[in-house]
């Protein structure tokens, strides 16, 4: 098996992980903000705007994954190398600021695009 075909669905479901967890945690904020009516709710809020964007972070984060599993779909090559690479510096980055955070998850994710790439 190889492993590396699942990259961008693990990408995907780090996406969906991130976005449950911002629910999870910040269900009430995001009431909040609906119930406000959602146009210019968030601004001159730090908890309103940091749960806004966490949210989106994991939709960029689905994003980007589903455009590396077409990738890989279409061309049956593992992700590019610099994308593991860079993938792998930000993870390392994020994760000496802030320790507790999920983006451990990243580390694996970025070897097996490495890996994968030194294989071929």
């Amino acid at each position: 098996m190889k492993i590396w075909k699942y990259s961008g669905i693990f990408l995907m479901l780090t996406g969906v992980i991130h976005n449950a967890v911002a629910i999870l945690l910040m269900h009430d904020i995001y009431w909040e903000i609906m119930r406000d009516g959602f146009v210019d709710a968030v601004a001159g809020d730090f908890d309103r705007w940091f749960a806004f964007w966490f949210f989106a972070c994991g939709i960029f984060i689905i994003l980007l994954g589903q455009a590396v599993h077409l990738s890989i779909r279409r061309e049956q090559r593992p992700a590019p190398a610099s994308l593991g690479w860079t993938l792998l510096a930000l993870s390392v980055v994020i994760c000496i600021a802030e320790p507790i955070s999920g983006s451990w998850l990243f580390i694996p994710q970025a070897l097996i695009i490495i890996v994968a790439n030194r294989k071929q």
